[in-house]
């Protein structure tokens, strides 16, 4: 199930929000002739799960073709209506401009990805304990610098500093976190492995290139994926661990056999398809659902939303009986994630990467330019500012994150 890349059969100009008329400003695209894999790097893992791979027509939606060198670029749009309920279905060729301009359909990975070093330790959990610190067991925080038992949207967005890097720590004050790996030590204790770990957050269109279109994340969305109490294997197609990016895919964390120059690996995947309404759930679970292997959602769930999928690295860590998760064993591994994303950096970033299909991995950010290096083998620079600063959900009615958690801690076996 490891993540292949696929040579572009086409590029085109398109608009990117099915149910809203978020669309495609100026994108300059050089897609390269030749050269599909992009150069291997620490916390840039290239995974695609089960559930999700491209199994759609090409035929079910017309578009133009460019050539592959040719830079493109699409009408600006200024505004976002607000007044309508979001959709998840991608728009047809023949919708009208005015309402929803119609999303690329082609067989090409459409994805971007953060990378965020591990910034802090804590028994906090401010979706399944909000308010109540020390009350679950250990974790470790990516993402905004500020996240405690306490945080909601305002303290996240009261301009934290990230620990994503490639300069989009201001655009991205999102919450990640996942519990701690722990080590046992020789006289009986145990510690939590503070080495160097990073995570790096893929965000796809589920189905690939030929799923529905893709609405942005609303601002405070909350959810959780894999089970903290699990004691058996959980589906492959949400946890997989394997040793350096290689080698056995398996639902639990087990012993590298090339030692620590092969490290232990941790894959992740979110559900994708959301109720439209809840930003939070009683069980931080139910207002979410997985979407079909060519990203379909289901009826109760209409909502498409970029795929999420945390890849943790541990440099040096070859796993083996002496690890385990703060959580319990090595089966209950899981992940926690708040969206906080600016506003116009993710419109661009919905509409040019996932809704137009592109491989946006190690995109960079550089006052108004969002950019891949140009010694990737698709390079694509995006102007935030051809991007409107509002989100489609702004004049809609959504119900916010549950405040009380249970009474009873997690803690630390």
């Amino acid at each position: 199930m490891k993540w292949k890349s696929h040579r572009p059969q086409l590029l085109a100009v398109g608009a990117v929000v099915a149910g809203s008329a978020l669309v495609v400003g100026t994108v300059a695209v050089v897609m390269a002739h030749n050269g599909t894999a992009e150069p291997g790097a620490i916390g840039h893992r290239h995974h695609w799960h089960s559930h999700s791979p491209s199994t759609g027509s090409s035929s079910s939606a017309p578009v133009p073709t460019a050539p592959s060198t040719t830079p493109v670029s699409s009408p600006t749009h200024t505004s976002v209506p607000t007044t309508s309920a979001p959709t998840s279905s991608a728009t047809s060729a023949t919708s009208s401009p005015t309402s929803a301009p119609p999303v690329v359909f082609s067989h090409h990975v459409a994805q971007w990805n953060v990378l965020c070093t591990a910034d802090h330790y804590a028994q906090n959990d401010p979706i399944v304990f909000p308010g109540q610190p020390g009350m679950s067991h250990m974790h470790t925080f990516y993402g905004n610098t500020s996240t405690d038992a306490d945080s909601t949207v305002s303290s996240l967005s009261a301009a934290s500093p990230s620990s994503c890097g490639r300069g989009m720590g201001a655009s991205d004050l999102s919450a990640y976190w996942v519990p701690s790996l722990m080590k046992k030590n020789a006289d009986g204790t145990s510690s939590v492995v503070k080495t160097e770990q990073v995570t790096t957050v893929y965000y796809r269109r589920a189905g690939g290139g030929m799923g529905p279109g893709v609405q942005p994340f609303p601002v405070g969305l909350r959810m959780i994926a894999g089970s903290a109490m699990a004691t058996s294997d959980q589906s492959l197609s949400i946890v997989q661990w394997d040793c350096g990016g290689g080698g056995l895919e398996s639902p639990h964390m087990y012993a590298c056999p090339g030692g620590p120059s092969s490290p232990i690996h941790a894959s992740l995947v979110f559900p994708s398809c959301w109720d439209g309404v809840h930003l939070d759930s009683a069980d931080h679970k139910s207002h979410m659902a997985y979407a079909a292997p060519d990203g379909t959602c289901p009826a109760d769930h209409p909502v498409s939303l970029p795929e999420v999928t945390f890849e943790v690295d541990f440099p040096g860590i070859a796993g083996g009986p002496d690890y385990y998760l703060a959580s319990g064993g090595i089966y209950s591994f899981h992940g926690d994630f708040i969206a906080d994303w600016s506003n116009q950096v993710q419109n661009a970033l919905v509409a040019s990467c996932l809704n137009i299909p592109h491989e946006c991995g190690d995109m960079n950010r550089d006052g108004h330019w969002l950019f891949r290096p140009d010694y990737d083998p698709e390079p694509i620079r995006i102007d935030v500012n051809d991007f409107p600063d509002t989100s489609p959900y702004a004049n809609q009615d959504l119900q916010g994150p549950v405040t009380s958690g249970p009474s009873t801690p997690m803690s630390m076996p």
